[in-house]
Parts: C-alpha cells; structure tokens; sequence
C-alpha cells in the first residue's frame, strides 16, 4: 500500500499568495539554514487560543526554499497558509467533538495541522501528523506544544508498504488533498489501510475535475459508505466547503454478520 499525499498537487491549480505577517504576529525566527522565518500569528478564528505558528507569507516560504536551495527538491510553499477547507474541518471537528474523542486520529498533508490540533483539543487519544514537507511538520508540533496538545506526533509522508493488515488509527482527517482523479484509488486504500472511517474536506467547487468523483467511486468499490455533507463556513473562511464522511467495514464486522447468519440460520433449522 502506497501512503503518501496529494498536496503536492497544489501547486499546480493554486498561486503563491502575497499575504504578509500580519500586525501583531510575534516574530520568533528570521530563517536560518536549517528553519524558515517563522511568527506566532493569532490562531483564535481556528480554534487556537495560545496561537498558530507558521511562515509569515507562502512568498516568504518561497524566497527561503530558493535562497537555500531547497527549491531545487520542488517544494510546495502551500503548506504556509491555512486553507479554507482546512479552517472548515477544524471547526467541525471542534463542534463534533464525539467523531475524534478517545479516538487516534492521522491528518493525512497536515500542513500547519490546525485539524489534527483540534482533534487533540477536542479529546483525541493520539494525533499524528502526516506530511511531505518537514518545516510543515516543525510548525505544526510547535503549535500543539504552544496549545499544550499531549501524545501528538509527526512523520514524513512516504512511499512504501506499510506493515500491517489492521488500521492503525481510527479516523482520518484531510483537506484539499483531492488533486488528481488517477491517484485517487491508491489514496482510497490508504484511507482504508490506516483507519475505518476519513473525514476529508473539499472546496464545494472542487479542486481539479472529476477528482472527487474518482475518490468517491473508488472509495465506493473498496467497500466503503459515503456521506457528503456542507461544512459551515469557518471565521474569515467565505470559500464554500463540503466534506466525506467515509467508512469501511472491518474484518471483525463481517465476522460478526457472518457469525450472526449462522446463528439465525441454526435457529431456524432447529424451530
């Protein structure tokens, strides 16, 4: 099974943004070799009251990647800004608290994890965050230290096989991860591989045609159920999101069906 995240495909349907650090946001690091310039920026429009630390633009991101040369690995500078869909996600999960709680959660592309932090708010068990880009990963553990978040981890989202034939967490979280209709089967399964239920944001509009089609289809074909639901607008968040409420059936479910089929049917021979 191929774990691994589609926010690469950011690039290609989203500009860089010229959003500047805003006022007020503390600057705790002007970027050096090894870490991006970084701020603690006002994170209370995302469920964050001791804040949100980030780059402070994508441009800024960017002018770091080059001038380190890290450009040359075609990074993805996106990661800088909280996405409306992300922002949506977290305040649902905020007001949802039952779908995370005592629950291990993964966000698949985290980003700057402001999903996998308020599941960790919300009560989560464990949280761990999955992406592509280490400095993403850097910003979001700082934030849940900052926001006092216990048992969170990060990895590096890579390609290979992953050891195990049962989910190692029960829900999935993501948001504008659905990029391109051919990757979406392999993303399907490893929704399925890790966890029995994924909660996966998306513009209302879509982000690149027919790849939410694509994901639900096969989403569909791996045994899955789909809900799709709108999310309500987050602070500051206007672009209109909906969400998939995806979940397998597990071995031990079919097990009990199977087990119950027997019993009715033992019942029935001997009335």
């Amino acid at each position: 099974m191929l774990l691994f995240l589609l926010a690469a495909g950011r690039r290609l349907v989203a500009p860089r943004r010229s959003w500047c650090a805003a006022v007020g946001d503390l600057h705790l690091h002007e970027g050096c070799r090894t870490l991006p310039p970084m701020v603690q920026a006002d994170g209370t429009r995302f469920g964050l009251p001791k804040g949100l630390v980030r780059p402070p633009s994508s441009d800024a991101l960017w002018e770091w990647y080059s001038s380190t040369g890290r450009a040359a690995r075609d990074p993805d500078p996106s990661w800088a800004d909280v996405w409306d869909s992300a922002a949506c996600l977290a305040q649902h999960v905020r007001a949802t608290p039952a779908d995370v709680q005592d629950k291990r959660v993964v966000e698949l592309g985290s980003g700057l994890g402001v999903c996998g932090i308020a599941a960790a708010l919300s009560g989560a068990k464990s949280v761990e965050f999955v992406d592509r880009e280490p400095e993403a990963l850097h910003c979001a553990m700082a934030t849940a230290q900052l926001n006092g978040c216990a048992d969170v981890t990060a990895r590096l989202a890579t390609f290979g096989d992953e050891d195990g034939e049962s989910p190692t967490f029960d829900v999935v979280l993501a948001s504008d991860v659905l990029y391109d209709a051919r990757d979406m089967e392999a993303l399907a399964e490893a929704c399925k591989r890790l966890a029995p239920r994924a909660l996966i944001a998306d513009p209302r509009a879509g982000r690149a045609e027919g790849a939410r089609d694509a994901f639900v289809a096969a989403a569909k074909a791996s045994g899955g159920r789909v809900i799709e639901r709108d999310l309500a607008p987050a602070p500051e968040a206007p672009e209109p999101t909906m969400m998939l409420d995806v979940r397998w059936r597990q071995p031990s479910d079919q097990y009990a069906d199977s087990l119950g089929a027997m019993i009715d049917g033992a019942s029935s021979c001997c009335a």
